[in-house]
């Protein structure tokens, strides 16, 4: 039976861009709704913390990978607990380029929100059969 290999490599590609899309919208949503369900993570402007998230989309889409491959051998010895660690300064990062947007009391606060961001962007892989891929 004939199979038309380049129809199935396109679904999976346009699949591949939509739970990216997703996963950025998931990124970009968590971290202002992170502020209605802490109490340490400080919501003072809606706008500026939407912007934020979208920043911390952008950083976690373009930047997280390139830290994730140096920081790939030091992390093996921390069993993992430098990506966490690295995860909650580009939130705390994110957060510090808007004025006026979120305010965190100290990082303990922004590592939970990297923990939530980290778990939203888990569930929409899981969701979109994207954890195989890894």
């Amino acid at each position: 039976m004939w199979y038309n290999h380049s129809v199935c490599n396109h679904e999976k590609e346009r699949e591949a861009v939509i739970a990216g899309i997703f996963r950025f919208l998931a990124t970009a949503a968590a971290a202002p709704a992170c502020s209605y369900f802490m109490d340490g993570v400080h919501l003072v402007e809606m706008g500026n913390a939407i912007l934020v998230g979208l920043i911390l989309a952008a950083i976690y889409t373009l930047l997280r990978p390139l830290l994730r491959l140096l920081l790939s051998v030091i992390n093996f010895c921390t069993l993992g607990l430098l990506y966490v660690a690295a995860d909650a300064w580009l939130v705390w990062t994110a957060a510090e380029l808007v004025e006026n947007s979120l305010i965190f009391d100290n990082f303990w606060w922004a590592l939970a929100v990297a923990v939530v961001v980290g778990a939203a962007r888990t569930v929409i892989d899981a969701m979109s059969g994207g954890l195989g891929r890894h």
